[in-house]
């Protein structure tokens, strides 16, 4: 009887051993549970606070690049237009035709008409074949349109020189971010109208290139003409 007794009482102990085990490891998990909700509220808030402090610097930085400089408007010359008279390949015939006109370019192709005058009329009153008269008529302009700009251009590259030293200079002056910015787009914008100017003497190379090259094609139709004449 005595024996019984005892082996229930040491199956009670044990079974509230156990139970004292599964409920410390049901707290000792719970606590674990509540510290890593903990880490993560904590890298939330700090993510949060990161997250304010890029859009504080982002604001900061949109103000410094609002705003005028100044450097858009700063000592504004035009070197690269011809003037009136020259703003296309039409027009710049019919101010040769006419013998200059008022504006930079139209003023060198008058000293040229001076010094040599384009005579169609003399080279007409020589010369009966209508292409040969074309031809003399597109290759004298663009002979003078060629030289008188390329002697324009080399006379405004020491004040493009000039210029573009003046805007170097300003480099220093610059007080933030918005203002060297503006002033190294300016600078660039300069750089693009000297680009094009050349640009322009290229294609005024070119046509006087393709000129040159329908004389030849002139030539080998009127040899043409005479071979097969019966």
């Amino acid at each position: 009887m005595y024996k019984k007794i005892l082996a229930i009482l040491i199956s009670l102990f044990f079974v509230n051993i156990c139970h004292a085990d599964a409920l410390y490891s049901i707290l000792n998990s719970s606590r674990h549970i509540e510290a890593i909700e903990g880490n993560i509220a904590g890298i939330d808030l700090r993510s949060l606070q990161s997250q304010q402090d890029i859009a504080g610097l982002m604001r900061q930085v949109n103000a410094a690049m609002n705003g005028h400089s100044g450097w858009g408007t700063y000592q504004v010359h035009d070197y690269q237009s011809y003037g009136q008279g020259a703003t296309s390949w039409t027009e710049l015939s019919r101010t040769i035709q006419s013998g200059g006109s008022a504006g930079q370019l139209g003023q060198m192709v008058a000293g040229l008409a001076r010094e040599f005058p384009i005579d169609a009329h003399s080279y007409s009153g020589g010369v009966t074949n209508p292409s040969s008269r074309a031809y003399y008529t597109a290759q004298s302009q663009t002979i003078v349109a060629a030289r008188a700009a390329s002697q324009l251009d080399y006379d405004k590259v020491q004040n493009q020189i000039a210029y573009q030293q003046l805007l170097q200079q300003q480099i220093e002056n610059t007080k933030d971010m918005k203002s060297a910015l503006d002033l190294n787009n300016r600078i660039q914008v300069e750089s693009n109208l000297i680009n094009l100017e050349i640009l322009r003497q290229a294609a005024i190379s070119n046509q006087q290139q393709a000129v040159t090259a329908q004389g030849g094609v002139n030539n080998a139709l009127t040899n043409a003409k005479f071979l097969t004449k019966k």
